[in-house]
């Protein structure tokens, strides 16, 4: 008699896929957003939170773990241009 014991899978939440998806770093690196959403959507294809607010858990969980994060997530379309009264030079 063949029985499979149906063990419940647990989902794995959006803080977990972020705190996986930071686990590969230490403190004092600094973490690309562009590649922690795409390991966040690697590892969980189901996750349907926006980037917006996978940034948002990333940046929190981040500085929470001393690491430095690079807002490089969005295409050059979807960057603001800056203001005529803003120079970047010093």
């Amino acid at each position: 008699m063949d029985v499979a014991a149906e063990v419940p899978v647990a989902e794995l939440t959006v803080q977990d896929l972020v705190a996986s998806a930071l686990s590969k770093f230490r403190a004092g690196d600094t973490v690309s957003t562009r590649a922690m959403l795409d390991a966040i959507r690697r590892s969980g294809p189901a996750c349907d939170d926006s980037d917006d607010h996978l940034v948002e858990l990333i940046v929190m969980a981040a500085i929470g773990k001393t690491m430095g994060v690079v807002f490089d997530h969005r295409s050059p379309d979807e960057r603001l241009p800056l203001s005529e009264g803003i120079s970047l030079r010093a």
